[in-house]
């Protein structure tokens, strides 16, 4: 059977083969109009772009300036005029290490100390100045949940006037091992910690410390920035830590902090500089009796209205 021309496929021609300009746009404007809905050049008003996703925050490093607080007090626990008229001012540092993959069971640790001063030379409290050193393994049991043990060094202070003067301790210092719960949750607002420790050396006793706070956001806005508002409240009992007999509640306290923050990110409390005035009222517990009774003198404070000013950097 012979096979139609018309039925064979064309040949190929010789020679280079040309293409012509393909326009992607062109086919859209020859549609018919009724194919055609209505063009806008203006952005969909329920339309918002993807919010870039800011890297998170883990400093390593925090430093804080307790620039001044009128009141020399331990958890809550204040002085009288007798030990301590002029208030104090110190400087925090706390480091934590780079491995925060510690035994490769997701344990960090840090370093962190502390140097201060009561402004009172001629006060018992104020002839020498204060000297703090710690080192603690922790780990984030849940989201925002840390757990840490640790050992802290204490030098001057109350516990040192008291290691000496009435524990009969060779120097102005004391040792202790603590456990302690931290919790602070930026996004919800809540915060707090429980801390116990065992003292072994210069005081020997147990001491805790219990406390819980809200934190309330834009409390205060402003074109520049505004005011956030930390409220808490806080218990600390101990157990024969300041002398042989004294249990119970060594003091209650009730504070409130203002933070400021700017809308450029560079203050406030998720930036890396932290600016905090506030004012504490502390009660003493059963403890300042007990107290009396062991040293024969009444050091503790039953009462105080105590301001202070801290300023923080996170790095």
């Amino acid at each position: 059977m012979v096979a139609l021309a018309a039925e064979l496929p064309p040949g190929i021609p010789a020679g280079d083969i040309t293409y012509d300009e393909v326009s992607y746009q062109s086919g859209a404007s020859e549609l018919p109009a009724e194919f055609m809905g209505p063009v806008s050049t203006t952005p969909d008003p329920l339309y918002t772009a993807p919010a870039a996703v800011a890297p998170s925050s883990n400093p390593n490093t925090v430093v804080n300036l307790r620039a001044y607080a009128a009141d020399y007090q331990v958890r809550g626990m204040g002085v009288t005029n007798d030990l301590s008229r002029y208030g104090t001012s110190s400087l925090s540092v706390s480091h934590t290490f780079a491995n925060r993959n510690l035994f490769r069971k997701g344990f960090q640790h840090r370093i962190h100390g502390m140097a201060g001063a009561i402004w009172d030379a001629a006060s018992p409290l104020g002839d020498i100045p204060q000297f703090e050193l710690g080192y603690s393994v922790g780990k984030e049991l849940l989201p925002n949940l840390m757990l840490e043990l640790g050992y802290n060094l204490r030098r001057g202070g109350l516990e040192g006037y008291m290691a000496k003067m009435h524990d009969r301790a060779s120097h102005r210092s004391e040792q202790d091992l603590a456990i302690s719960l931290t919790y602070n949750d930026y996004q919800k607002g809540f915060f707090g910690h429980a801390e116990a420790g065992w003292a072994f050396y210069g005081l020997t006793g147990c001491y805790f410390d219990l406390e819980l706070g809200y934190r309330f956001t834009n409390v205060v806005r402003a074109a520049a920035g505004g005011l956030d508002v930390e409220l808490s409240g806080g218990v600390a009992p101990s157990i024969s830590y300041w002398g042989s007999g004294v249990e119970g509640i060594d003091a209650y306290r009730v504070k409130l902090g203002v933070l400021p923050f700017n809308h450029k990110g560079t203050i406030g409390r998720d930036a890396h500089t932290l600016i905090k005035p506030w004012v504490q009222c502390s009660w003493t517990g059963n403890n300042a009796r007990k107290i009396f009774h062991h040293v024969g003198y009444g050091p503790v404070d039953h009462f105080q209205i105590t301001a202070g000013l801290d300023v923080s950097f996170k790095f």
